[in-house]
């Protein structure tokens, strides 16, 4: 079988048979694709601890008839933090999730490896909610549909204000056009605002934006919705994250 290698990152895994376990990768080189791992649920295989979920890993992989081969692996970076914590790992699902239903499989998109690997980062290091925040509208904008918030996406003039948002449109609508879309949401200045850094900022730039709890649920709740109409899907990890961030 030819093989081939890649850099990757693992963003969903299940169990198959007795012993195996299908992986779906993220890789750097083909885009998304799915491969199994022979044996990785025995004792002493030699994949023992190096293909657990949002490991970034290279990988030596051989060509088969339904599904690829993991021949060998190197672990990069096990982001072990992630999986450490409820919250962090929460925010992670979130990451994966909207990672393997916003992405068609073999297609090479290197500039969403590159925000995926940085989101992880970020969440395994720093404030995983903005971290959730600032991949959102970062996937968003990569797959085509990134949210238009400083204009009306139906006039293009200038919104200033509060205003409101449209998931069909793509986003907000002034005053004069809200009536295009009845199910446009009410969004706050600051919202809209937020969502626009997150679009343009860098993952470095985050430190710089400061939100209240209810600004962030906002905005959180703006970016869930538009990523859901968009890919189509209701989201399962939301509610884990909403459910991990409660008071105890």
């Amino acid at each position: 079988m030819p093989v081939y290698k890649t850099e990757a990152i693992v963003i969903r895994r299940a169990n198959l048979g007795e012993a195996d376990r299908i992986l779906t990768l993220f890789t750097r080189e083909y885009g998304k694709l799915a491969a199994v791992a022979k044996g990785a649920r025995k004792p002493r295989s030699r994949f023992a601890g190096r293909l657990e979920l949002f490991t970034q890993l290279r990988a030596l992989l051989a060509r088969g008839r339904t599904l690829d081969v993991v021949s060998q692996v190197d672990v990069i970076d096990p982001f072990a933090a992630l999986r450490a914590d409820l919250a962090r790992m929460g925010a992670a699902s979130f990451v994966a999730e909207v990672t393997d239903k916003a992405t068609p499989d073999r297609e090479a998109q290197p500039a969403i490896y590159s925000v995926l690997r940085q989101g992880l980062r970020m969440i395994a290091a720093s404030d995983p909610g903005m971290a959730v925040m600032w991949y959102a509208a970062q996937i968003l904008s990569l797959s085509g549909y990134g949210p238009v918030v400083d204009r009306c996406v139906v006039c293009g003039k200038m919104v200033a204000g509060p205003g409101a948002f449209s998931f069909s449109l793509g986003g907000s609508v002034c005053g004069a056009d809200r009536g295009r879309d009845p199910e446009a949401v009410p969004a706050s200045a600051v919202a809209l605002a937020a969502i626009g850094f997150l679009r343009e900022a860098s993952a470095a730039a985050l430190s710089r934006i400061s939100l209240q709890r209810r600004q962030r649920a906002e905005v959180e709740g703006l970016l869930r919705r538009y990523l859901e109409y968009r890919l189509e899907a209701k989201l399962r990890s939301p509610p884990v994250i909403e459910r991990l961030s409660r008071p105890t």
